[in-house]
């Protein structure tokens, strides 16, 4: 393991190489190295590559779990997947999707970690549920905010972001004009870029306002992030997939956490796929699109199954 160029307080990355063919992976390894803690294991959304803040991760500490996050492929020093895997037949398949998971697998072995805890966020959710059932050292794991196969696309605001995501499913010339517009708005200032995104959300606000040297370093990756990457994560997240029949998860420790500010309509739709799916569905007390990573005590409390679904009591948000 070498040390890598990022360093935030206590959330040092290092570069950790896996497999044959010595795949690099970019992680955050709060304390240093895996050690008797159990791991909380990280994986992000497209719009985020980035751990969760100190706060977070110390309360988790405290409370005996290590948080581990890793950069998926393609994202930052994280090497990306072979460029054939890319192209719309793997993607639309699933055998990206497969591919990858098997990579964080990869990942899970090298570290040698045990009773894991993961965590899916956004858009890693897909790649994630295709992991838990090729990780005999899970032992718990919280989805936030996925999209199953709920109806969501008009939840997106503002409208010009939601056309942007339409564009990207749609057509190529579709995915490079999106691709072009959002990185003009990134290049131009990532923090309003992302305050623009959440601003219906106080909660996540807040936490981009407390954190916005992490939000201006996950903008200089998005920079270097390919229109594949968000081709794939589109494709994975807003169309259905077929893998996830009833029963899909039985005998897996699974829950679901979604925002108290998330939209009327996200949460009907992820309600129906909780229930479908036998799920357990928790709101956390602030924020939407960063929820869990503003709540690190209502996620503490899932994964100490000491909340109960649907009913996480209002906490202060001071700790963000």
């Amino acid at each position: 393991m070498g040390a890598g160029k990022d360093q935030m307080d206590g959330r040092s990355f290092q570069t950790i190489r896996v497999g044959e063919q010595a795949f690099v992976f970019d992680c955050m390894i709060y304390g240093g190295g895996p050690g008797e803690k159990q791991p909380l294991l990280i994986f992000h959304s497209i719009e985020f590559p980035m751990p969760p803040s100190e706060v977070f991760c110390q309360t988790m500490w405290d409370a005996g779990l290590q948080v581990i996050f890793a950069r998926r492929p393609g994202y930052g020093a994280t090497s990306p997947l072979p460029e054939v895997m890319m192209t719309k037949g793997p993607v639309a398949s699933g055998a990206t999707a497969i591919a990858e998971a098997a990579m964080l697998r990869a990942l899970v072995s090298k570290l040698e970690l045990k009773n894991v805890i993961l965590m899916a966020v956004g858009s890693s959710n897909p790649i994630c549920y295709r992991l838990v059932h090729m990780l005999s050292e899970l032992e718990q794991v919280l989805f936030v905010n996925p999209i199953f196969n709920q109806d969501i696309m008009q939840v997106f605001h503002p409208a010009w972001f939601r056309e942007m995501l339409k564009q990207i499913v749609s057509s190529r010339s579709g995915l490079r004009v999106a691709e072009a517009g959002m990185k003009l708005l990134i290049k131009n200032d990532p923090i309003a870029y992302y305050r623009t995104i959440l601003r219906k959300s106080p909660g996540d606000m807040a936490y981009v306002d407390a954190h916005a040297c992490d939000y201006q370093h996950a903008g200089l990756i998005a920079l270097e992030t390919n229109a594949a990457m968000l081709y794939y994560d589109a494709i994975m997240c807003l169309t259905e997939d077929p893998l996830l029949k009833d029963g899909y998860f039985d005998g897996v420790k699974t829950s679901i956490l979604i925002g108290k500010e998330t939209t009327d309509h996200w949460r009907t739709e992820m309600e129906k796929e909780a229930s479908r799916l036998g799920l357990p569905l928790h709101r956390a007390s602030v924020g939407d699109i960063f929820c869990a990573y503003a709540s690190p005590d209502d996620v503490l409390a899932i994964l100490r199954d000491e909340a109960m679904p649907e009913s996480l009591s209002a906490r202060s948000a001071a700790q963000v």
